[in-house]
């Protein structure tokens, strides 16, 4: 039985992963939809515990990637998803945190500063550390009023954050898990 994209692109599986596999641009895009992947089956867990209420998933630009909504308040909770990056923070050759970036891909025209993230626009980052751990369901949490913010734009955020490294004995203010997260608001 052939997958929905091998009969719309007329490609074997393998020679669409060979694709995706050799272009950079495409394997990062993949990436993201990998966190989001693992992301999803985290609040699913956080779901089918009793802890969480209901998500919706978001596949729209300018909105978070997830909302979620616990059982002790209505207030739903937004969620975006990012990637740790390939380059870290270094102290004497050693890695000392990882780094996220908070910046869209784009502009627009008028408003040099919508490529920044508002400090509105979501509740809490989850960053995969897929990447740098191998483990793409290893994430850290934090929640959006502990990000720095831009030195330019106060009511936007910083485009580059450390991330602890997971092992660390203290990643205040970051959280092992979501439900850690929820569980301090």
């Amino acid at each position: 039985m052939s997958h929905p994209l091998e009969i719309e692109y007329g490609l074997s599986a393998d020679e669409l992963l060979d694709a995706v596999y050799s272009r950079f641009r495409l394997k990062v895009a993949l990436e993201g939809a990998v966190a989001e992947v693992h992301l999803q089956k985290n609040i699913e867990t956080l779901k089918s515990s009793g802890f969480l209420a209901r998500s919706e998933e978001h596949d729209l630009n300018g909105y978070p990637d997830f909302t979620i909504w616990t059982k002790k308040s209505d207030k739903p909770l937004l969620l975006e998803c990012k990637n740790a990056r390939d380059d870290d923070y270094r102290g004497k050759g050693a890695i000392t945190a990882y780094r996220v970036e908070t910046q869209k891909t784009r502009a627009a025209k008028s408003d040099p500063s919508s490529r920044y993230y508002g400090t509105s626009q979501f509740d809490i980052l989850a960053v995969c550390l897929g990447k740098k751990t191998g483990n793409w369901s290893d994430f850290l949490f934090i929640k959006i009023n502990d990000l720095a913010r831009h030195s330019y734009y106060t009511n936007k955020l910083a485009v580059m954050h450390r991330v602890p490294l997971p092992e660390s004995d203290d990643v205040s203010p970051w959280y092992h898990s979501l439900a850690e997260l929820i569980e301090s608001l």
